[in-house]
């Protein structure tokens, strides 16, 4: 009897460890603009999330919505994964897919009280930019990208792929510098609706996200 009662003790121990789990933190952090531009706000969605290992999926984020304010320091999240993932690539949506926008208003990082949310009929904010340009000829020089948009013509959320290291934690970097320096302020340097502007520049951020190993 106490042989057999071992032996379920170590069944029961072996089920625990079958369902431990692993951390896996994402960090997200941007390079420091040039002197000519004074930054306020940079905030993005990040959703969708997904581990890959050899080209298939091997782990799918449910309710996949995280808010990143780079500037409040709200930068990170952290998956919980089962014992012994192993991956090689990571997935992400910058922004917000279409059949949120539709299915309504929710809460936590998706509450329309944090500033990304326009209204039902034009949705998220994927992206928000906001500062100082010198060469911007808008009032005070502001510069305002609120980039968005769900409807057919008007989808704005990027999809980025990374090769990665299986590891506790990625780090991934938006390299604002460059992009500032990719636009042209005097022609553009206010986005404040859904629209072509708004997905072309979209697709321009999304080239400037960089995985640090």
């Amino acid at each position: 009897m106490k042989w057999l009662a071992f032996s379920f003790l170590l069944i029961g121990l072996s089920g625990i460890r079958a369902q431990s789990t692993n951390e896996l933190k994402i960090e997200f952090s941007s390079s420091q603009p040039d002197n000519q531009f004074e930054l306020d706000v940079l905030r993005f969605y990040i959703s969708n999330v997904k581990l890959l290992s050899n080209g298939s999926i091997v782990f799918s984020e449910n309710d996949s919505y995280h808010l990143i304010d780079i500037i409040e320091k709200g930068n990170s999240f952290i998956l919980t994964l089962p014992d012994n993932l192993k991956f090689d690539h990571i997935q992400i949506d910058l922004g917000i897919d279409s059949i949120t926008n539709v299915s309504g208003v929710y809460s936590g990082d998706l509450d329309p009280t944090k500033g990304m949310y326009w209204t039902w009929q034009s949705g998220y904010i994927n992206f928000k930019l906001e500062g100082k340009h010198p060469t911007s000829n808008a009032k005070n020089n502001v510069v305002q990208l609120h980039l968005g948009g769900y409807l057919q013509g008007q989808l704005a959320v990027q999809s980025l792929d990374f090769k990665c290291a299986n590891s506790s934690q990625l780090n991934i970097q938006f390299d604002l510098n460059s992009f500032l320096k990719s636009i042209d302020f005097s022609n553009v340097h206010t986005i404040m609706s859904p629209g072509e502007r708004a997905v072309t520049i979209s697709g321009q951020i999304a080239t400037y996200f960089i995985l640090h190993e």
